[in-house]
């Protein structure tokens, strides 16, 4: 393995409180069963949007670990009030968008382009959170790269002209975390068409058969979001935090994020 194993012991397993982005739910479910045996170890996740957990955290909410899908967030406990223990976080994974469309394509989306066609449905993540201000800073790209007639890369047929403008018309809602975009759009029952996630939401999506497709965003306008992790600086359990932060940063925890549609 890529940390020490604890010593075997009849004692009671030492909690660790991890507080995670939500995109990263479903690849650190699938370390924690060996993780806790290896070093007896129960560990208590917190899943929401990174903004949130960082609210959380600077209003006292217990936490061992924090691992944010945006390093802005990470940094802010370093910088502001720091809680960051040995005042020093990480960057360990990165991770992109994609368009996930509702089941059966009822909007019949088959380009970026089309997410602008009258009457779709569009579900974003909230600006506040990471998903939502990449997703954001995505489209103000392809608008002055594609929508822009003085880009080498501006698209003559002039379909992505206005494009920030045109697409924001067509947002219904704006959802707390890309797992509830996910959610939204993937129960096919008509109130979303499509939205905007993580590149890591369709390896789950692929993995879990749940009945959605996607479009890629290429790389010249799509956003790459860096994420940190770090231990909170009032935690008694430093050594076990520091194994649990240890492990993302090893190569069997880089091969676990790729698995998991990260960008290691």
């Amino acid at each position: 393995m890529a940390y020490a194993k604890a010593n075997n012991s009849n004692t009671k397993p030492t909690e660790l409180r991890v507080f995670i982005a939500s995109s990263l739910r479903h690849a650190v479910e699938d370390m924690i069963t060996q993780f806790e045996k290896d070093n007896n170890a129960k560990i208590i996740l917190n899943s929401d949007s990174s903004s949130a957990l960082y609210t959380q955290i600077t209003f006292g909410s217990p936490a061992d670990i924090f691992m944010s899908a945006d390093q802005k967030w990470t940094n802010q406990l370093l910088t502001n009030n720091p809680r960051l223990l040995n005042s020093k976080y990480e960057n360990f994974t990165t991770n992109s968008l994609q368009i996930i469309l509702a089941p059966g394509n009822p909007a019949n989306i088959t380009s970026i382009a089309d997410l602008t066609n009258p009457n779709v449905k569009l579900v974003l993540a909230a600006p506040s959170v990471p998903a939502g201000s990449y997703a954001n800073t995505t489209i103000w790209k392809i608008d002055s790269t594609w929508g822009n007639p003085n880009s080498p890369q501006y698209v003559v047929s002039g379909i992505y002209n206005n494009f920030n403008a045109s697409i924001y018309q067509n947002v219904v809602s704006y959802e707390n975390s890309a797992e509830q975009v996910v959610g939204k759009v993937s129960l096919g029952i008509g109130t979303a068409d499509a939205g905007i996630v993580f590149v890591s939401d369709g390896t789950y999506g692929t993995d879990s058969e749940v009945q959605t497709t996607f479009i890629e965003i290429p790389a010249e306008v799509n956003t790459r979001g860096t994420y940190g992790i770090g231990v909170i600086g009032s935690t008694q359990k430093s050594e076990l935090a520091q194994k649990f932060m240890d492990y993302w940063l090893s190569e069997a925890g880089k091969e676990l994020l790729t698995k998991h549609g990260f960008n290691t």
